[in-house]
């Protein structure tokens, strides 16, 4: 993934210490929450969408909002 690594580093140490993070780009607004099931640790977006790490789920979110650049704080 191309982009700001520093900020997507952040957005995955967020979502790994808050359990969830919410991103927008100023018009939709996508959240990611952590669940701890069975196996471990899984991630669920808020449209349903299940990822094996943290990682995954921050670069499919960010894909979502059509870049990292994209996104508001």
């Amino acid at each position: 993934m191309e982009g700001n690594p520093i900020m997507l580093d952040e957005l995955i140490g967020a979502l790994e210490a808050n359990g969830e993070i919410s991103i927008t780009d100023g018009t939709k607004e996508m959240f990611i929450q952590t669940v701890d099931d069975k196996e471990g640790y899984s991630y669920v977006s808020s449209t349903n969408e299940e990822f094996g790490s943290s990682r995954e789920a921050v670069e499919w979110a960010i894909e979502k909002m059509n870049g990292i650049e994209n996104i508001v704080t």
